[in-house]
């Protein structure tokens, strides 16, 4: 069976959404961007390890948020508990990426409040099913600002923002 998915399977206000794709390798970072943006994501945006994305959560509403359960610094599951313990962000959609020997983990992700999550290695149509699966199902809408410091389960301070993030601002 072949598996398909196009951009007229994606409702219009869908293709609205913000989504933080979180993963720290940058070609299928890019590849599954690319991918998302040919589909018609108007806002696409890119993070390289846990502790960028929390930097962009702090200065860009998010809708979803797909992330690699291995990342530097903050692991996906870290990002997640940090999202999930957020009281403006509890029930933001959360894609947990992850490989077959992570399985075990899988529930403690699921457990934590992963809305879904996508076993490498994927093909991109099954990354836009569960993109547009996680968002059609939620009521979540991201607020303008988070005003509320973002508590980071694995680290004892909070981190300045990112070069990156502070050019985005000046931007």
């Amino acid at each position: 069976m072949s598996l398909t998915f196009s951009s007229e399977d994606i409702p219009a206000a869908l293709k609205r959404k913000r989504i933080l794709m979180v993963t720290n390798t940058p070609s299928l970072r890019a590849l599954h961007a690319s991918f998302l943006r040919s589909q018609g994501f108007e806002y696409v945006f890119e993070a390289g390890d846990g502790m960028q994305a929390i930097d962009m959560l702090r200065v860009q509403p998010i809708d979803l948020i797909m992330s690699d359960w291995q990342l530097e610094e903050l692991s996906g599951l870290d990002l997640l508990h940090t999202v999930r313990g957020s009281v403006a962000m509890t029930d933001m959609p959360f894609v947990m990426l992850t490989t077959k020997k992570d399985m075990p983990r899988v529930k403690s992700a699921i457990d934590l409040g992963a809305t879904d999550y996508l076993i490498k290695p994927f093909k991109t149509a099954q990354l836009g099913m569960k993109l547009v699966m996680a968002l059609a199902t939620s009521d979540y809408v991201a607020p303008k600002a988070i005003r509320e410091e973002l508590r980071i389960r694995s680290m004892l301070e909070l981190p300045v923002l990112t070069d990156q993030v502070g050019l985005l601002k000046r931007a």
